[in-house]
Protein backbone atom coordinates (compact mmCIF):
# COMPACT_ATOMS: atom_id res chain seq x y z
CA UNK A 1 0.00 0.00 0.00
CA UNK A 2 1.28 3.65 -0.78
CA UNK A 3 2.12 5.77 2.16
CA UNK A 4 -1.02 7.33 3.09
CA UNK A 5 1.09 10.77 2.56
CA UNK A 6 1.77 10.38 -0.96
CA UNK A 7 -2.16 9.89 -1.92
CA UNK A 8 -2.83 12.99 0.69
CA UNK A 9 -0.61 15.17 -2.05
CA UNK A 10 -1.03 13.81 -4.94
CA UNK A 11 -3.99 16.55 -6.12
CA UNK A 12 -1.95 19.13 -4.84
CA UNK A 13 1.14 19.75 -7.50
CA UNK A 14 1.22 19.40 -11.25
CA UNK A 15 4.65 20.40 -12.89
CA UNK A 16 3.44 23.93 -13.82
CA UNK A 17 3.17 24.67 -9.78
CA UNK A 18 6.82 23.46 -9.02
CA UNK A 19 8.90 26.79 -7.70
CA UNK A 20 12.45 25.23 -7.60
CA UNK A 21 13.52 22.15 -9.14
CA UNK A 22 17.33 20.67 -8.57
CA UNK A 23 18.90 20.03 -11.60
CA UNK A 24 20.21 17.40 -10.34
CA UNK A 25 17.62 14.80 -9.52
CA UNK A 26 15.66 14.99 -13.00
CA UNK A 27 15.95 12.71 -15.86
CA UNK A 28 14.98 13.52 -19.40
CA UNK A 29 13.32 17.33 -18.13
CA UNK A 30 9.52 17.71 -18.96
CA UNK A 31 9.72 16.97 -22.39
CA UNK A 32 11.66 13.87 -22.24
CA UNK A 33 8.99 12.55 -19.92
CA UNK A 34 5.80 13.91 -21.59
CA UNK A 35 6.83 12.10 -24.89
CA UNK A 36 7.34 8.72 -23.02
CA UNK A 37 4.09 8.87 -21.63
CA UNK A 38 2.91 10.05 -25.14
CA UNK A 39 4.44 6.97 -26.83
CA UNK A 40 2.63 4.79 -24.45
CA UNK A 41 -0.51 6.23 -24.59
CA UNK A 42 -1.14 5.51 -28.12
CA UNK A 43 -0.18 1.26 -27.44
CA UNK A 44 -2.30 0.76 -24.87
CA UNK A 45 -5.22 -1.16 -25.19
CA UNK A 46 -9.07 -0.48 -24.64
CA UNK A 47 -9.31 -1.94 -21.52
CA UNK A 48 -5.68 -0.17 -20.15
CA UNK A 49 -7.17 3.21 -21.60
CA UNK A 50 -10.80 3.38 -20.31
CA UNK A 51 -8.63 2.31 -16.46
CA UNK A 52 -6.20 4.89 -16.88
CA UNK A 53 -9.22 7.53 -18.60
CA UNK A 54 -11.04 6.66 -14.99
CA UNK A 55 -8.12 7.37 -12.73
CA UNK A 56 -6.75 10.59 -14.18
CA UNK A 57 -10.17 11.84 -14.35
CA UNK A 58 -9.89 11.90 -10.16
CA UNK A 59 -7.72 14.85 -10.75
CA UNK A 60 -9.32 16.32 -14.25
CA UNK A 61 -6.54 15.13 -16.40
CA UNK A 62 -6.97 13.25 -19.41
CA UNK A 63 -3.56 12.19 -20.34
CA UNK A 64 -0.84 10.43 -19.09
CA UNK A 65 1.72 13.61 -19.85
CA UNK A 66 -0.10 16.05 -17.84
CA UNK A 67 1.20 13.87 -14.72
CA UNK A 68 4.69 12.72 -16.10
CA UNK A 69 6.45 15.03 -14.32
CA UNK A 70 4.91 15.05 -11.23
CA UNK A 71 7.11 12.75 -9.16
CA UNK A 72 9.93 15.28 -9.81
CA UNK A 73 7.86 18.33 -8.81
CA UNK A 74 6.50 16.74 -5.06
CA UNK A 75 10.35 15.76 -5.00
CA UNK A 76 11.27 19.03 -4.54
CA UNK A 77 8.90 20.80 -2.81
CA UNK A 78 10.05 21.23 0.61
CA UNK A 79 8.38 18.66 3.89
CA UNK A 80 6.86 21.59 5.33
CA UNK A 81 5.00 22.64 2.61
CA UNK A 82 3.48 19.38 1.58
CA UNK A 83 5.95 17.91 -0.50
CA UNK A 84 7.90 14.41 -0.68
CA UNK A 85 12.09 14.96 -0.51
CA UNK A 86 12.19 11.86 0.55
CA UNK A 87 11.02 10.15 -2.67
CA UNK A 88 13.99 11.71 -4.80
CA UNK A 89 16.17 8.45 -3.92
CA UNK A 90 13.45 6.49 -5.91
CA UNK A 91 14.30 7.84 -9.46
CA UNK A 92 18.01 6.57 -9.72
CA UNK A 93 20.47 3.92 -8.80
CA UNK A 94 24.07 4.85 -8.80
CA UNK A 95 25.58 1.52 -9.91
CA UNK A 96 29.39 2.06 -10.10
CA UNK A 97 30.69 1.75 -13.43
CA UNK A 98 32.93 -0.66 -12.24
CA UNK A 99 30.33 -3.25 -12.11
CA UNK A 100 28.95 -4.76 -15.00
CA UNK A 101 25.42 -5.48 -13.45
CA UNK A 102 22.89 -4.07 -11.14
CA UNK A 103 23.30 -6.12 -7.08
CA UNK A 104 19.92 -5.14 -5.39
CA UNK A 105 22.18 -5.85 -2.36
CA UNK A 106 25.08 -3.52 -3.53
CA UNK A 107 23.25 -0.89 -4.74
CA UNK A 108 20.15 -0.49 -3.59
CA UNK A 109 19.97 0.07 0.36
CA UNK A 110 16.63 -1.17 2.04
CA UNK A 111 15.16 -0.98 -1.97
CA UNK A 112 14.92 2.71 -2.23
CA UNK A 113 16.30 2.65 -5.74
CA UNK A 114 14.35 3.30 -9.13
CA UNK A 115 14.56 -0.54 -10.11
CA UNK A 116 13.12 -1.64 -7.19
CA UNK A 117 10.05 1.12 -6.72
CA UNK A 118 9.29 0.54 -10.36
CA UNK A 119 7.74 -3.50 -9.36
CA UNK A 120 6.46 -2.11 -6.25
CA UNK A 121 4.72 0.93 -7.81
CA UNK A 122 3.41 -1.64 -10.50
CA UNK A 123 1.98 -4.52 -8.05
CA UNK A 124 -0.58 -1.12 -6.48
CA UNK A 125 -1.61 -0.65 -10.04
CA UNK A 126 -2.21 -4.19 -11.02
CA UNK A 127 -4.68 -4.83 -7.20
CA UNK A 128 -7.77 -4.19 -8.32
CA UNK A 129 -8.72 -3.97 -4.70
CA UNK A 130 -6.35 -0.86 -3.91
CA UNK A 131 -8.11 2.45 -3.38
CA UNK A 132 -8.56 4.08 -6.65
CA UNK A 133 -6.40 7.11 -5.41
CA UNK A 134 -3.59 4.70 -4.62
CA UNK A 135 -3.77 3.29 -8.19
CA UNK A 136 -3.66 6.85 -9.46
CA UNK A 137 -0.28 7.59 -7.71
CA UNK A 138 0.90 4.21 -8.32
CA UNK A 139 0.28 5.46 -12.19
CA UNK A 140 1.80 8.05 -11.85
CA UNK A 141 5.20 7.27 -10.59
CA UNK A 142 5.19 4.26 -13.32
CA UNK A 143 4.54 6.62 -15.78
CA UNK A 144 7.52 8.62 -14.61
CA UNK A 145 10.16 5.94 -13.49
CA UNK A 146 9.78 3.81 -16.24
CA UNK A 147 11.02 7.04 -18.18
CA UNK A 148 13.92 7.62 -14.95
CA UNK A 149 15.04 3.84 -15.57
CA UNK A 150 15.73 4.37 -19.39
CA UNK A 151 17.84 7.53 -19.09
CA UNK A 152 21.64 5.41 -18.63
CA UNK A 153 23.11 8.08 -15.67
CA UNK A 154 20.06 6.80 -13.73
CA UNK A 155 21.32 4.14 -13.66
CA UNK A 156 25.41 4.71 -13.43
CA UNK A 157 28.11 6.74 -11.76
CA UNK A 158 31.80 7.03 -11.75
CA UNK A 159 34.23 7.66 -9.14
CA UNK A 160 30.74 9.04 -6.80
CA UNK A 161 29.99 11.31 -9.30
CA UNK A 162 26.16 10.47 -8.57
CA UNK A 163 25.50 9.86 -11.75
CA UNK A 164 27.78 12.46 -13.69
CA UNK A 165 26.03 15.79 -11.84
CA UNK A 166 29.61 16.12 -10.44
CA UNK A 167 31.38 16.04 -14.43
CA UNK A 168 31.25 19.53 -15.44
CA UNK A 169 31.45 20.17 -19.11
CA UNK A 170 30.46 22.45 -21.66
CA UNK A 171 28.18 22.13 -24.29
CA UNK A 172 28.82 24.08 -27.72
CA UNK A 173 30.79 26.30 -25.56
CA UNK A 174 28.60 27.04 -22.90
CA UNK A 175 28.13 26.13 -19.72
CA UNK A 176 25.72 27.98 -17.67
CA UNK A 177 27.72 29.72 -15.98
CA UNK A 178 29.56 26.34 -14.18
CA UNK A 179 26.16 24.93 -13.85
CA UNK A 180 26.46 22.67 -16.92
CA UNK A 181 27.26 18.98 -16.19
CA UNK A 182 27.40 15.70 -18.18
CA UNK A 183 23.73 14.27 -16.32
CA UNK A 184 21.80 17.47 -17.13
CA UNK A 185 22.92 17.08 -20.64
CA UNK A 186 21.56 13.61 -20.86
CA UNK A 187 18.43 14.74 -19.33
CA UNK A 188 17.32 17.17 -21.93
CA UNK A 189 20.65 19.44 -22.73
CA UNK A 190 20.96 17.52 -26.02
CA UNK A 191 17.55 16.72 -26.89
CA UNK A 192 16.28 20.23 -26.63
CA UNK A 193 19.21 21.19 -28.92
CA UNK A 194 18.62 18.54 -31.63
CA UNK A 195 14.95 19.04 -31.35
CA UNK A 196 14.84 22.60 -30.61
CA UNK A 197 12.18 22.42 -27.95
CA UNK A 198 12.04 25.13 -24.99
CA UNK A 199 11.36 24.41 -21.48
CA UNK A 200 9.47 27.56 -20.38
CA UNK A 201 9.17 28.86 -16.89
CA UNK A 202 8.66 26.67 -13.60
CA UNK A 203 9.67 24.11 -15.86
CA UNK A 204 6.22 24.59 -17.97
CA UNK A 205 6.37 23.29 -21.99
CA UNK A 206 4.02 23.11 -24.84
CA UNK A 207 2.90 19.33 -25.03
CA UNK A 208 1.68 20.02 -28.43
CA UNK A 209 5.38 19.93 -29.66
CA UNK A 210 5.85 17.03 -27.26
CA UNK A 211 3.17 14.94 -28.64
CA UNK A 212 4.66 15.72 -31.97
CA UNK A 213 7.62 14.75 -31.18
CA UNK A 214 6.11 11.27 -29.68
CA UNK A 215 4.67 10.88 -33.16
CA UNK A 216 7.84 10.77 -34.87
CA UNK A 217 9.57 8.87 -32.51
CA UNK A 218 6.64 6.08 -32.43
CA UNK A 219 6.22 6.10 -36.19
CA UNK A 220 9.96 4.97 -36.35
CA UNK A 221 9.26 1.80 -34.26
CA UNK A 222 8.70 -1.15 -35.89
CA UNK A 223 6.51 -4.19 -34.47
CA UNK A 224 8.99 -6.34 -34.79
CA UNK A 225 11.78 -4.14 -32.46
CA UNK A 226 8.80 -3.31 -29.90
CA UNK A 227 8.59 -7.23 -29.56
CA UNK A 228 12.08 -7.25 -29.47
CA UNK A 229 12.05 -4.79 -26.53
CA UNK A 230 9.23 -6.24 -24.49
CA UNK A 231 10.56 -9.75 -24.97
CA UNK A 232 8.61 -12.15 -22.46
CA UNK A 233 7.20 -9.20 -20.63
CA UNK A 234 4.59 -10.31 -18.00
CA UNK A 235 2.69 -9.97 -14.70
CA UNK A 236 5.51 -12.69 -13.75
CA UNK A 237 8.47 -10.96 -14.75
CA UNK A 238 7.97 -7.18 -14.38
CA UNK A 239 10.91 -7.36 -11.44
CA UNK A 240 12.97 -9.60 -13.77
CA UNK A 241 12.59 -7.27 -16.99
CA UNK A 242 13.10 -3.77 -14.70
CA UNK A 243 16.41 -5.02 -13.27
CA UNK A 244 17.36 -6.00 -17.51
CA UNK A 245 16.48 -2.51 -18.48
CA UNK A 246 18.41 -1.12 -15.82
CA UNK A 247 22.13 -2.78 -17.07
CA UNK A 248 20.96 -2.21 -20.13
CA UNK A 249 21.18 1.89 -18.93
CA UNK A 250 24.24 1.05 -16.72
CA UNK A 251 26.03 -0.23 -20.29
CA UNK A 252 25.08 2.64 -21.98
CA UNK A 253 26.35 5.04 -19.41
CA UNK A 254 29.57 3.52 -19.74
CA UNK A 255 29.92 3.11 -22.60
CA UNK A 256 28.25 6.18 -24.15
CA UNK A 257 27.68 8.56 -21.86
CA UNK A 258 30.97 8.29 -20.26
CA UNK A 259 33.00 6.12 -22.69
CA UNK A 260 32.90 8.69 -25.58
CA UNK A 261 33.72 11.45 -23.47
CA UNK A 262 37.12 13.78 -24.50
CA UNK A 263 40.32 12.85 -22.78
CA UNK A 264 41.21 15.53 -20.24
CA UNK A 265 39.94 17.34 -17.55
CA UNK A 266 38.31 19.97 -19.87
CA UNK A 267 35.14 18.39 -21.25
CA UNK A 268 34.11 20.53 -23.71
CA UNK A 269 31.28 18.78 -25.73
CA UNK A 270 29.47 19.43 -28.78
CA UNK A 271 28.92 17.66 -32.53
CA UNK A 272 30.89 14.49 -32.19
CA UNK A 273 29.35 14.02 -29.09
CA UNK A 274 26.30 14.60 -29.71
CA UNK A 275 26.39 12.29 -32.79
CA UNK A 276 26.90 9.19 -30.77
CA UNK A 277 24.82 10.23 -27.77
CA UNK A 278 21.08 11.62 -29.48
CA UNK A 279 20.56 8.35 -31.56
CA UNK A 280 20.92 6.40 -27.81
CA UNK A 281 18.67 9.02 -26.28
CA UNK A 282 16.27 8.78 -28.98
CA UNK A 283 16.54 4.90 -28.99
CA UNK A 284 15.92 4.70 -25.10
CA UNK A 285 13.04 7.23 -25.01
CA UNK A 286 11.08 4.87 -27.84
CA UNK A 287 11.96 1.47 -25.58
CA UNK A 288 10.73 3.59 -22.37
CA UNK A 289 7.62 4.34 -24.18
CA UNK A 290 6.64 0.53 -25.17
CA UNK A 291 8.02 -0.47 -22.16
CA UNK A 292 5.99 1.71 -20.04
CA UNK A 293 2.71 0.73 -22.55
CA UNK A 294 3.28 -3.03 -21.29
CA UNK A 295 3.26 -1.82 -17.36
CA UNK A 296 -0.16 -0.39 -17.95
CA UNK A 297 -1.71 -2.79 -19.75
CA UNK A 298 -0.56 -5.55 -17.68
CA UNK A 299 -1.88 -3.87 -14.86
CA UNK A 300 -5.26 -3.91 -16.67
CA UNK A 301 -6.00 -7.05 -18.49
CA UNK A 302 -8.42 -7.68 -20.83
CA UNK A 303 -11.45 -9.41 -19.03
Amino acid sequence: MIRRSLCAVSALFTVTLVTSFSEQALAWGPYGHAIVADIAQSRLTPQATSEVTRLLALENHQTLDQVASWPDTIGHVPKDKGGLPQTLPWHYVDTDAKFATYDMARDCGNDICVTEKLPEMEKILADPKAAPADRLVALKWIVHLAGDLHQPLHAAERDHDKGGNMVKVSYFGQDRDGHENLHSLWDEGIMDHERHLVVGPHYSIDFTRAREEADRLNAQITPGQAAFWTGDFSAGTVHDSVVKWTDESHALARDVAYGALPAGRKKDLGEAYTAIAFPVIETRLQQAGVRLADLINTAFPTP
